[in-house]
């Protein structure tokens, strides 16, 4: 069903809407390639119609010179590329970060990144500030 709905799309991209096969069949090839993109679009489009026949519906006319859309073909792909709710791009909602009232927020603790303290490890806490001289005499003892 996507495949149709593709070359409704390729066809009706050629000024004349029409295009010989080997073109028709290159455009769908390197569309196809694409990417993620133009593949989602193609199966939301195709989502649309229950089931198609290009052929069978008149929306498509072959000869000997290729394949080419109709009045018919154009109108129904007008009316499955309408603008509607489903077909529209996602509005990104944007939301006011929760920031919770003055009163009721906590006070913070003092964070300190990227200091270094002396190490106080073997300190003597009781002792009074002490001269080199009194420092050569424990080491003495």
């Amino acid at each position: 069903m996507s495949l149709q709905v593709t070359i409704l799309k390729v066809l009706a991209s050629h000024d004349s809407g029409r295009a010989p096969l080997t073109s028709l069949n290159r455009d769908i090839a390197i569309l196809s390639a694409s990417g993620a993109e133009w593949s989602a679009r193609i199966r939301r489009l195709a989502a649309r119609v229950a089931a198609i026949d290009v052929f069978g519906c008149g929306y498509v006319q072959r000869d000997a010179e290729g394949w080419q859309i109709t009045a018919a073909g154009r109108e129904f792909l007008d009316a499955l590329e309408a603008v509607t709710q489903d077909n529209q791009p996602p509005v990104p909602i944007q939301r006011r970060p929760v920031v919770p009232e003055a009163s009721t927020r906590p006070e913070g603790a003092l964070i300190v990144i990227g200091h270094r303290f002396k190490s106080r490890i073997g300190r003597h806490r009781d002792a009074a500030p002490r001269n080199p001289r009194a420092i050569q005499d424990e080491k003495a003892i």
